[in-house]
């Protein structure tokens, strides 16, 4: 015997996934039927929004805006107002809750019963023939009325950070409405890393968000380049696990940006010949390349700080407005012994940075009486700006003031401040030929062994 409805009251078909009151019929998509059903079936409880993710998502990766984007389909679909609900009730900091009479069924329970049990018995036979074929990659098509935003997003995520939550929005919602394609997840989860900070409360839980895409996305495509070179990046930069990084690198090459970032990695190992081959390779490989740094990067690490600056040198046409040329630059005229240049580069990045004249004036006298270790002393003790004036950010900038001014202690301790805050330029500490000074502490090769080289000198 069919169940019966009261005027106005909702019934819902579970054979056409729809709703109906009166002469009034609404569609369902799958996602709003089944959590529909889950919240009916804790009518009157509190269903949490992981609940909700586990049972109506499964094993596929969304973000809590899916579950959104879902209940308020639902609100609207049955002339609900989420501020005074009639049926779908938001429990702040858990999840919703069904307040709203029972809906009656369209079929008969027994009926509705066995076609419910039917659906998932092919659901799960389907799951297990999917898994049993064999993976190979396929050529995604982003659907023709999804393209503009795509595209968009991309360009946002390459060219304007200040923009990244517009990307991720564009992203999410293309991933909510064609879960099944890869590249939109793939970008978010790029959009996502260019926007980690260290210093952030949410920064665990961002890379592990992060985490749980890339590896969504490579269990199924195990061979995406660029999956594998964020996933290193994250590995590496995000985590500071160097040991499983280098696998990923590996899995994105050939590739210009993974031969780019490759070669960073060896370089903190202290791997400076493939660093460098690495590096070349990937100024063969990307015409912008040329104009890297990165060669005189390289070459100022291992100490070959002639061959540095004529690698800088041939970019000077080139790179006069570049922040970063002026840094390396700085840095490779402290290493040659040239200070009053040295203090000239640091001034214009200084400038860039905006610092007032009389703070650049204050530099000045202190250099003319000290020497760069008075510029340093200024930078640790008496600068209130903090900028990055190409020693990093703080604790890494104090730990390297302190290093130059020969304050070996509070070099070590800022160190650790460094490495605990996960502050990337950590990395590149056993490298960097400002540390040269501490090289012969105990508690600096330990804090090195400890926690860039161990995984690397394990394994020879």
């Amino acid at each position: 015997m069919l169940k019966t409805a009261n005027k106005g009251q909702w019934v819902i078909n579970h054979r056409q996934l729809s709703l109906q009151n009166g002469t009034k019929v609404v569609e369902l998509d799958p996602k709003q039927y089944a959590l529909l059903v889950l919240l009916l079936k804790f009518k009157h409880q509190d269903v949490s929004k992981s609940q909700i993710l586990s049972e109506v998502w499964g094993q596929r990766v969304v973000s809590e805006d899916a579950i959104y984007v879902t209940i308020n389909g639902l609100r609207r679909l049955l002339g609900d107002d989420a501020k005074s609900p009639k049926y779908i009730k938001t429990i702040t900091g858990v999840g919703y809750r069904w307040v709203g009479p029972p809906l009656c069924d369209a079929l008969p329970s027994s009926l509705d019963s066995f076609l419910l049990k039917a659906a998932l018995c092919l659901v799960a036979i389907s799951f297990v023939v999917f898994w049993q074929m064999p993976r190979t990659p396929i050529k995604q098509v982003i659907p023709e009325h999804l393209t503009e935003s795509f595209n968009h997003a991309r360009f946002i995520v390459n060219n304007h950070p200040e923009q990244l939550d517009r990307a991720i929005s564009l992203l999410k919602s293309i991933s909510i409405e064609e879960p099944e394609l890869s590249e939109p997840i793939y970008w978010l989860a790029k959009a996502y890393f260019s926007r980690l900070n260290p210093k952030s409360a949410s920064y665990s839980e961002d890379k592990q968000y992060i985490k749980t895409i890339l590896e969504r996305i490579l269990s199924d495509y195990p061979e995406h380049k660029e999956a594998n070179l964020l996933y290193a990046k994250l590995m590496f930069m995000g985590e500071m696990n160097i040991q499983d990084a280098e696998t990923y690198f590996l899995n994105a090459l050939p590739n210009s940006e993974a031969h780019h970032m490759y070669g960073q990695y060896l370089l903190a190992l202290g791997r400076i010949d493939e660093a460098m081959h690495h590096i070349r390779t990937y100024q063969t490989m990307e015409p912008d390349g040329y104009s890297s740094e990165s060669v005189a990067w390289v070459y100022m690490m291992s100490q070959q700080f002639d061959e540095a600056f004529e690698a800088l040198d041939r970019l000077r046409p080139y790179s006069q407005s570049n922040r970063f040329y002026h840094v390396c630059l700085r840095a490779i005229y402290e290493q040659l012994g040239r200070f009053d240049l040295a203090l000239k580069e640091l001034i214009w990045v200084m400038r860039y940075e905006g610092y007032t004249e009389s703070e650049i004036t204050m530099i000045e006298q202190q250099f003319a009486s000290h020497g760069m270790e008075g510029v340093y002393r200024w930078l640790l003790y008496q600068d209130t700006r903090r900028a990055d004036v190409g020693h990093y950010d703080a604790p890494m900038s104090q730990a390297r003031y302190a290093t130059a001014i020969g304050d070996t202690q509070l070099a070590l301790h800022y160190l650790e401040q460094s490495r605990r805050a996960g502050q990337y330029s950590f990395l590149w500490i056993a490298a960097d030929p400002h540390f040269l000074p501490l090289k012969q502490d105990k508690a600096f090769s330990k804090l090195v062994q400890n926690h860039i080289l161990k995984a690397y000198t394990s394994d020879i």
